[in-house]
């Protein structure tokens, strides 16, 4: 078994938003109701056009039951976030279910078709590791956005607010589980949105939710092309890349290094933007870089005593601790600045798929391989 050392340097607690007391009913704000109450105009026929202003726009043909805008906005509703784009209100309806309505006021890059489009698009999306939207609202000056509410949390939360909230850290056999779906999810984002750069654009801990399994879903991709370009490059993660920062372009492999992150999130226990709070330059590069100063070009795993990894994982068996570095080494082979020499994401996807718990990988020779390779050769798409 392998014992864990005390990590050096810890960083500064981080803040995060517990999940969502029901008891804590706050209501939507008065302008959100005023949505509900604006004079709706007359048609040539007479007939008030109510449903119109106040509809609700379903992305699915399923047996849930229908509701409008004005159902959300009679329910009582609670705060869940409020973040660069907008907030995000948790409501219970009537029958009982519970959804989360997202306010976007950022979203002014794309006309009503343009929405409307992207939307449809959007909801035909259908996958384990993906939340499904469930329906949208339209109004020039801000968009809501419906999906089902995710009682777990999200992944932030597990990884940095648990003993606030007197939880249990994630063991590793769960984070191997994560860190699976997660690429499963953005590997089917791939298929599914091909036209799209970055499919994702915004990947990270706070946006990938849990369900009571533990499986991971990802929550608020897509968005770059209906967000307006000035605050996307100011807030969204895809734009923290190196490949924007140094050459102000996001390319194929954006998402990937967002992978790379998250992964050294996940397997640290360290929020990336505590580096910055540290006076260590700025964020997401320099978890790298501690990483990197850990673990060097080292295959055994007694060599760094894991001093890398976040204790919370619990003791585990030998074979289990080379697992762990061989996942950290691919979180960095994601995390390479130059995206020529950073894996591609059918490459880290398969690499992350291969790994078994109790087992340094599939078979002796992969796992020689994973040393040998320092990224993938393939274009820069």
């Amino acid at each position: 078994m392998i014992n864990w050392r005390k990590r050096q340097q810890p960083g500064p607690k981080v803040e995060v938003s517990p999940p969502s007391n029901p008891k804590t009913k706050t209501g939507l704000k008065v302008q959100d109701r005023a949505i509900a109450a604006t004079p709706s105009p007359r048609s040539s026929n007479g007939m008030k056009l109510a449903e119109s202003a106040t509809k609700l726009t379903f992305l699915r043909d399923d047996d849930r039951d229908k509701f409008n805008l004005p159902d959300l906005l009679r329910a009582s509703a609670e705060v869940l976030g409020s973040g660069y784009f907008g907030s995000s209100y948790r409501t219970e309806l009537p029958n009982g279910s519970a959804m989360v309505v997202k306010r976007y006021k950022q979203m002014t890059n794309a006309g009503k078709e343009d929405f409307q489009e992207h939307m449809r698009r959007m909801g035909r999306l259908k996958h384990e590791n993906v939340l499904t939207l469930v329906a949208y609202h339209y109004r020039k000056d801000e968009k809501l956005i419906v999906c089902d509410f995710v009682k777990n949390g999200s992944l932030a939360v597990h990884l940095h607010g648990h003993q606030t909230l007197g939880q249990q850290g994630l063991d590793w056999p769960t984070r191997l589980n994560i860190v699976k779906g997660i690429a499963k999810g953005l590997a089917y984002l791939y298929k599914e949105l091909p036209s799209l750069v970055a499919p994702h654009g915004h990947l990270k801990s706070s946006n990938v939710l849990l369900n009571e399994s533990f499986e991971p879903l990802l929550t608020d991709y897509g968005l770059i092309p209906v967000i307006d370009p000035e605050n996307a490059q100011a807030f969204m993660t895809a734009y923290k890349s190196p490949e924007f920062v140094h050459h102000g372009r996001v390319t194929k492999k954006t998402d990937v290094w967002g992978l790379g992150v998250l992964i050294l999130e996940i397997m640290t226990g360290k929020f990336p933007s505590n580096f910055l709070q540290m006076g260590k330059g700025s964020g997401e590069e320099d978890l790298t870089t501690w990483v990197k100063s850990i673990v060097g070009d080292d295959e055994e795993t007694s060599s760094i005593d894991m001093e890398a990894f976040d204790k919370e994982m619990g003791a585990v068996s030998d074979r289990d601790g080379k697992t762990m570095l061989q996942l950290l080494k691919i979180g960095l082979s994601c995390c390479e600045d130059d995206a020529l020499k950073r894996l591609d994401l059918k490459e880290a996807v398969n690499r992350i798929d291969r790994l078994k718990l109790g087992n340094i990988s599939s078979d002796e020779e992969s796992y020689q391989q994973y040393w040998s390779s320092s990224g993938s050769d393939e274009d820069n798409k």
